[in-house]
């Protein structure tokens, strides 16, 4: 009986160090694993923008319907991938009348122009927690290629939602660049200054 215990204590510590390094180092292969879909949530994401009038003080909007993917991979950045399309019609700046005038064509022109979208070209690593990621931009009809710094804020299982991964972005565009003039509206003078001010933070879920 003796003997069998020690066999057994022999066995168990023989198969501890293998369990430890099978944790350490995934087999050949298994990085692939590392590449997660994430579709952006409406319930975690905010997408607002924000834009100085009269050189005076801030008005800050933003939009309701968007859907969109996200590819994260934290060992290869280069997998990393971000597809998001906005309906332009659903901007919310808590004023009904300014935003019936943001949706005119004298702005973004929702009719014509009925969706906003970004879509990733490429991404590399800034640090351990930002990327660069290159990709076209579009607005009122009009693309552009631009490179934003975007943040990871994390990634984990969360109760009750899953699979979860977080990202945060803030950058600026010239909004007379995408053709999102408001001529009529300030008399073709700058009454709201042409920089904008981008922020989204994005919450997508692993289906």
């Amino acid at each position: 009986m003796k003997k069998i215990r020690v066999v057994a204590v022999i066995v168990i510590l023989a198969a501890l160090p293998l369990t430890t390094n099978g944790r350490r180092n995934p087999t050949p292969g298994a990085s692939n694993s590392d590449v997660k879909v994430y579709t952006v949530s409406k319930s975690y994401s905010t997408l607002s923008f924000t834009a100085t009038k009269w050189m005076v003080f801030k008005e800050e909007g933003l939009f309701q319907d968007f859907r969109g993917n996200l590819t994260y991979s934290a060992q290869d950045p280069s997998k990393c991938k971000i597809d998001v399309t906005v309906q332009a019609a659903s901007l919310d700046t808590r004023n009904w009348v300014r935003d019936r005038e943001l949706r005119s064509d004298d702005f973004f022109d929702v009719e014509q122009y009925p969706t906003l979208s970004f879509r990733s070209t490429e991404v590399t690593a800034a640090d351990k927690a930002t990327y660069n990621v290159e990709g076209d931009l579009t607005i009122h009809g009009v693309t552009k290629h631009i490179s934003v710094p975007v943040k990871v804020i994390g990634v984990r299982m969360m109760p009750g939602i899953g699979d979860f991964a977080g990202f945060e972005t803030t950058f600026s565009i010239d909004r007379r660049d995408f053709g999102v003039l408001g001529s009529r509206w300030s008399g073709n003078t700058l009454a709201i200054d042409p920089t904008v001010v981008l922020h989204l933070i994005i919450g997508g879920v692993h289906e």
